[in-house]
């Protein structure tokens, strides 16, 4: 392919190389590990029975009713388990938790860039309890994100503020830099889902 050498060129290709690796990585994946509930046991010296703790509950996605966190959000039957501050250690993520976190904070950004500035980020994604439907919304997301900020000029790429998203640096910061943080975060949990779904095929689950 033909890589861009424009600054935001750059960081577009970026994330659509990222994207094609992640969807390569993601592809067929089922409801059991989008759902599944990795634990961690913290083994103590040498002990071949592996004596230790386990991590505590992961979050997820899950029906309202049954949310293990007191500010888990999504505005239909299903939400992403939330707290703030984040509890230390931080807590186990499922890979419907990554990929809810990553559809959430870019529908977001986009809602407070592009579109009308007036809806709460956590009420724009209705959250799904199955695996394909969260992965094709996503990579739909994406995609719009990627051919809206590719369409912006340079003076709006350097304007501090064009990016209005309330829960971040967004409104002090030159939209440029929006750009590359909203890459680093696709990037790394995305790496994070594949890892999470090697672990599964490895018999974690």
């Amino acid at each position: 392919m033909d890589l861009r050498i424009d600054r935001v060129g750059l960081l577009l290709d970026q994330l659509a190389t990222s994207c094609d690796f992640a969807r390569a990585r993601l592809e067929g994946m089922t409801d059991a590990e989008y759902l599944w509930e990795p634990t961690l046991r913290r083994t103590r010296g040498s002990d071949p029975e592996g004596e230790g703790s386990e991590a505590p509950g992961a979050w997820s996605v899950r029906p309202r009713e049954q949310a293990v966190t007191p500010k888990a959000f999504g505005p239909g039957a299903w939400v992403l388990d939330f707290d703030s501050p984040e509890p230390d250690p931080a807590p186990v993520t499922t890979m419907a938790w990554r990929l809810g976190h990553l559809l959430s904070g870019f529908a977001g950004r986009w809602e407070w860039t592009f579109g009308d500035r007036a809806t709460e980020p956590k009420e724009l994604i209705d959250f799904s309890p199955t695996a394909a439907p969260a992965l094709e919304a996503l990579w739909e997301l994406l995609d719009r994100w990627r051919a809206d900020v590719g369409a912006l000029t340079d003076e709006q790429l350097d304007q501090p503020g064009f990016g209005q998203y309330p829960y971040g640096l967004d409104p002090g910061l030159p939209f440029i830099q929006i750009v590359w943080w909203t890459n680093r975060e696709a990037i790394h949990h995305l790496a994070e889902v594949a890892l999470l779904r090697d672990l599964w095929r490895a018999g974690g689950g």
